[in-house]
């Protein structure tokens, strides 16, 4: 069977031999707006593909729950594409799931191979199941201990190889977990007709995500990425974001020792100046202009993104990849990386593309 091992390749350092700084050094001076020798060409977002499990041996939805697979899966996208990071876990649901949600993992064609877990029963269809529930031990519940040993195995990867990648690990955010537990459609109700209960709901959620994100850092995750798809003004007004996904959002990257993350999809031109008090990194969908965040973030926070994974990436040409690469580094992306998860059948000739597009324009002027 491969192993982590097995994939580590101490020939990619040659790669980095002619930067100034090394990729880890680089993310982070990034995220704080310090002077860096070229754009970072980490990837914070999903990382997992058809291809990628073919060639480490690893795959879903075994990758979603075992370490070891888990780690091989995720080193895959550094040994092979040469994204300049790892990340885990692959979905989004190991804290729903931790606070009692049913998944289903094998859905549609291929046991599951090309599809991510999805909430099939949530745990509080009345307000009254919210007492029932309490607040997960990382080390015990659910796929958490296997995230967290994921983490450790490719700190302990990296060191072997004195590779120094940057380790994302990723949580939801409380807002999208309160959706998840509660269900999208009866949360959004909560808002506007009980909104004390939806703190109530908000505030437990809030303790789950931070105890998590907590115990990721602990193992070695150099940057924490939260994740609030539905906190997207495509489904809440920003006054209702402000009042409710901000505030929780904040309240766990304040008590956090290293950099974070903010992704929100879809069109979160709206409130991209309240990101920005949350966050270290804004990260954006591709349906944001990137000059335009740039404008709004100033040096309040970096820009990360946004090169769109389906028409570009999923579906484009190599000429159409690196003229988006130009574009983005162009419109002043801190941080060159993708503008949501990758899709699982996105072919790795076109991510290697991006990566080399990314290191030959990415040079910074001294």
């Amino acid at each position: 069977m491969t192993t982590l091992s097995d994939i580590l390749h101490p020939e990619t350092l040659k790669n980095y031999c002619r930067d100034e700084m090394t990729p880890k050094e680089r993310l982070r001076a990034a995220l704080y707006l310090q002077k860096i020798d070229r754009i970072p060409l980490a990837q914070p977002l999903q990382t997992g593909t058809v291809e990628l499990m073919q060639a480490c041996g690893s795959f879903w939805p075994k990758a979603h729950r075992e370490a070891d697979s888990m780690a091989r899966l995720a080193y895959a996208a550094h040994s092979i594409i040469g994204f300049e990071s790892v990340r885990v876990p692959f979905d989004l649901n190991v804290e729903s799931e931790a606070l009692g949600c049913t998944l289903d993992y094998v859905t549609g064609p291929g046991n599951g191979i090309d599809v991510q877990p999805s909430v099939r029963l949530t745990p509080v269809n009345a307000k009254e199941h919210l007492a029932r529930l309490s607040i997960p031990d990382p080390s015990k519940t659910g796929r958490m201990p296997a995230v967290i040993q994921a983490v450790q195995m490719l700190g302990d990867a990296i060191k072997k190889v004195g590779n120094e990648i940057p380790i994302f690990a990723a949580t939801v955010a409380p807002f999208t977990l309160a959706g998840q537990i509660r269900g999208v459609d009866k949360f959004m109700r909560d808002l506007i007709k009980d909104p004390a209960f939806a703190h109530e709901l908000l505030e437990k959620c809030y303790q789950t995500c931070l105890i998590y994100a907590k115990a990721l850092v602990a193992a070695g995750a150099d940057t924490l990425v939260l994740i609030d798809p539905t906190a997207s003004p495509d489904l809440v007004s920003p006054k209702y974001y402000g009042e409710f996904a901000k505030l929780y959002t904040r309240r766990i990257t304040e008590q956090l020792n290293v950099p974070t993350i903010l992704h929100i999809c879809g069109n979160s031109q709206m409130i991209l100046s309240q990101m920005a008090e949350v966050s270290n990194g804004v990260s954006v969908d591709s349906q944001v202009d990137m000059q335009h965040l740039k404008q709004v973030l100033g040096n309040k926070a970096a820009a990360v993104g946004n090169i769109d994974v389906n028409s570009t990436l999923l579906f484009g040409s190599k000429t159409e990849i690196e003229q988006c690469v130009v574009e983005r580094i162009k419109a002043g992306t801190d941080i060159l990386t993708t503008a949501c998860g990758i899709a699982p059948r996105t072919p790795s000739r076109n991510l290697i593309v991006m990566v080399q597009a990314g290191k030959k324009y990415g040079q910074k002027q001294a």
